[in-house]
């Protein structure tokens, strides 16, 4: 009787970081269902491989020099794979997710951090049926969705959601930084379908671009004739519309 064989995915990493590299790969080849098929440490070659080889997987370094990961991704984004970005820096999270890619990892990844990415991938639509589903039996939590890839992300976890242009931002308290290993998620989802899926009261839209966790406010001030909050964790001043200063006050009472 012939062996069952198992459908492997072509991968490629790309990082002018050997070290980098040597982690991911130490990981990857732990899946028999993933081949590494090249090695790549800068942009310019990457392109080549990736229009030549054509790879199932890529993870992708951003800043490397002469040519960025974006620049890879954008020149190849014609080629169907599924992109990882791979980076020290969280604030370039809001440009990745501009791109195809489906995660975005912060280095140095912990193996159980790229085990669980890999096997999101490897089972992409599996999980999001499984994501869906643990939505429907649990009111206080999100599914968050940016197109490629899917979070179930707690309620409790948000201090502030902020709608920047085509997407919104959500900001994570302690415990949800340390559960999604990331400050930030950035999501597709309107602030409108934010504001019907919340629980009324635990967030309030203070302006038209943010909604708050009411929990996490402890100050409100006025500057300038404009009102702002700040919140237990963070620097940043939240702005509250004029018309929403007495709504905001009379659901702090209510919390008290």
């Amino acid at each position: 009787m012939s062996e069952l064989k198992i459908a492997v995915k072509r991968v490629m990493l790309i990082d002018d970081e050997p070290a980098a590299i040597n982690h991911l790969r130490s990981v990857i080849n732990t899946f028999d269902e993933l081949e590494i098929i090249a090695e790549i440490g800068d942009g310019r070659k990457a392109i080549k491989e990736i229009i030549k080889q054509k790879p199932d997987i890529v993870f992708l370094d951003i800043e490397m020099p002469e040519v960025t990961g974006f620049e890879v991704a954008k020149v190849t984004e014609d080629i169907s794979y599924q992109l990882v970005f791979v980076t020290a820096y969280d604030h370039y999270a809001l440009e990745a997710f501009d791109t195809k890619a489906i995660d975005y990892l912060l280095k140095p990844v912990r193996p159980s951090v790229l085990k669980k990415c890999i096997n999101k991938i490897l089972h992409q639509e599996d999980m999001a049926l499984e994501a869906l589903e643990e939505q429907k039996g649990q009111s206080d939590s999100l599914v968050l969705s940016d197109g490629k890839a899917m979070r179930v992300v707690n309620q409790r976890h948000i201090t502030y959601i902020e709608g920047i242009g085509r997407y919104r931002c959500i900001h994570l308290n302690q415990a949800g930084i340390d559960l999604h290993r990331m400050p930030t998620i950035v999501s597709g989802t309107t602030l409108d379908d934010f504001e019907s899926q919340l629980s009324t009261s635990a967030f309030t839209r203070l302006h038209r671009s943010f909604i708050v966790s009411i929990e996490q406010i402890v100050e409100i001030s006025v500057e300038s004739r404009r009102h702002y909050v700040s919140l237990i964790e963070g620097d940043m001043k939240i702005p509250v519309a004029r018309a929403k200063v007495s709504e905001l006050k009379s659901a702090l009472n209510k919390g008290q």
